[in-house]
């Protein structure tokens, strides 16, 4: 899960193209998805390591607050350790939640092609990774990654935001004010009340 520090679709298929990049999909602020390649079969150069196993998607955020311009969707800035100069352009409810529906359909056994198992790298202990995690740095792992995982600074906050959607089972804007709250101000989002209580034997 990638975000990428722009404000268009547009822009953000030139800059990929500029840099000799590409995803397999890009999300627009509306949530709509615009799809580059076969998530299925096309190898395309996103996540170093994961590109062979893995497919991309761009997530369109300003990501910094002095790229925010009054009219644009994006309104909420947070104060975030993890994020690159400590503070982060929310992505909007819309973008969260189709996150979370993509995760659901690419985990989905019924869904042909794609073989993407719902494991969260990024969670342990009780608490969710907002930043490196080290063992996606050294080696492709499966689930469901933030491009943060492996010594970058996106993607953690919508992957944080779909764990609480089909995990924890929060309703949408639930798990957008709960994500907002537990990724403020730490390196990692304590989610242990949320964990399934271990049955009794």
């Amino acid at each position: 899960m990638h975000e990428t520090v722009t404000r268009s679709v547009d822009s953000t298929i030139g800059v990929l193209k500029k840099r000799g990049l590409s995803v397999h999909l890009v999300m627009s602020a509306d949530g709509a998805l615009t799809q580059h390649g076969d998530l299925a079969t096309d190898i395309l150069w996103h996540a170093s390591q994961h590109n062979g196993p893995s497919f991309g998607v761009e997530v369109v955020n300003p990501y910094y607050p002095s790229y925010l311009k009054p009219g644009l969707p994006w309104d909420r800035v947070i104060k975030a350790p993890w994020a690159h100069k400590g503070e982060y352009v929310l992505p909007t409810p819309a973008q969260a939640e189709a996150v979370a529906a993509l995760v659901r359909w690419t985990t989905s056994a019924s869904t042909p092609g794609i073989a993407v198992p719902r494991v969260w790298p990024g969670l342990r202990d009780g608490r969710f990774a907002l930043g490196l995690v080290p063992a996606a740095a050294k080696a492709p792992l499966p689930g469901v990654l933030a491009h943060q995982y492996f010594g970058h600074a996106d993607g953690s906050m919508l992957v944080l935001y779909a764990w609480l959607r089909l995990e924890a089972g929060l309703a949408p804007d639930v798990a957008f004010e709960e994500a907002v709250k537990r990724a403020t101000g730490v390196r990692r989002a304590d989610v242990r009340d949320l964990l399934p209580t271990p049955a009794v034997a």
